[in-house]
């Protein structure tokens, strides 16, 4: 396999200058006659750079890692597939490439000790929260990637007090599906959240306590359920709760994933949406416009998350600042499967 050293020889000048011109074509301090012979003797012999030697000499490999955990098909998730849409556009527009590492949710609290331990040949990495992730486990992995000194930045995790880079999705008050229900009329309001321990389901309730309290709407514990994110399991635990008999005008579903579940349960009692009950979702999926009737879902920017977080872990790589934050405030969309009460 021909080298630099051979190239160098046929041409007739040092290694070093072939070098410095396959490095960057546009150098001066390499002749035009000189950059027409090297690129004649590398077509010749034709000639492939060794990748992998060159990024061990650079200490960079023009690749970023993402970890993500998750038990499912990732890319079934409209969710997660936007954001790596946003990733993937910002690193290959700078030329960069992103690389998987599996993990398994379960793995959650020390995925990031994991990845350390058996990954190499990435230049900084993006976190990625999933409801697999407690907060402890977030904070855990976090202080890991401080401590190794990786450049990262942490995306779809509530705001840390730790100095690192982070992308945070808001839902201000304007865009508040609670607040929303409760201007239109609404007082009894079912929220429908994934799991008790993950850090959004935690936040959501909060949000949903305190905005019934401002209200002056007393909180019934029977009126939030848990559907762990998925359809079927929404279903099943809100066909429960209509054979129990419990009354409500109004659903808030914390993706739109479950809200296609409520769906299904309020159709199997013959509960018209929105005449019977108002559904709202969110994430905006790819499905919700399509949905009988069209899905009002609380829109995240998981596009620009994603470019975000690529552009603000290469200016770290690049100019080793850290500590930025930046948030994306979410945006309620109305669409039919709402309707004002008074």
């Amino acid at each position: 396999m021909p080298n630099l050293s051979e190239i160098a020889r046929i041409v007739g000048v040092s290694k070093t200058t072939v070098s410095l011109y396959l490095k960057d074509s546009s150098t001066t301090r390499v002749s035009n006659e000189t950059k027409l012979r090297i690129d004649q003797v590398v077509s010749e012999l034709n000639y492939r750079p060794n990748v992998i030697a060159r990024s061990l000499s650079t200490n960079s490999t023009k690749t970023i890692s993402v970890i993500i955990p998750y038990n499912g098909p990732l890319f079934r998730s409209s969710f997660v597939n936007e954001m790596l849409s946003g990733i993937q556009t910002e690193l290959f527009r700078k030329g960069y490439s992103l690389i998987f590492q599996p993990i398994k949710g379960e793995d959650s609290p020390l995925m990031v000790k994991n990845h350390l331990k058996d990954a190499y040949g990435y230049d900084g990495l993006i976190l990625f929260g999933t409801r697999h992730c407690t907060l402890e486990a977030i904070n855990n992995n976090v202080e890991q990637l401080i401590k190794a000194q990786t450049p990262f930045v942490a995306v779809n995790v509530p705001e840390l007090q730790q100095n690192i880079n982070q992308i945070i999705l808001s839902t201000p008050i304007e865009s508040n599906p609670i607040k929303y229900f409760i201007e239109t009329g609404h007082k009894e309001i079912l929220l429908v959240i994934g799991r008790e321990y993950d850090p959004e389901s935690i936040e959501t309730l909060k949000m949903y306590k305190n905005t019934l309290e401002k209200s002056g709407i007393p909180m019934d514990s029977k009126m939030v359920i848990y559907g762990d994110f998925e359809r079927d399991a929404t279903r099943s635990e809100l066909t429960n709760l209509l054979k129990q008999g419990v009354k409500f005008s109004a659903v808030y579903s914390l993706s739109d994933t479950m809200a296609i579940g409520v769906y299904e349960a309020l159709k199997k009692h013959d509960l018209l949406i929105p005449r019977d009950v108002s559904v709202i979702g969110t994430n905006d999926s790819s499905f919700a416009c399509t949905l009988d009737p069209p899905l009002t879902t609380v829109r995240k920017q998981m596009y620009s998350a994603g470019t975000e977080a690529a552009k603000l872990l290469l200016r770290t790589i690049t100019t080793g600042k850290i500590g930025r934050k930046i948030w994306l405030d979410s945006e309620l969309i109305l669409r039919s499967s709402t309707r004002v009460l008074h």
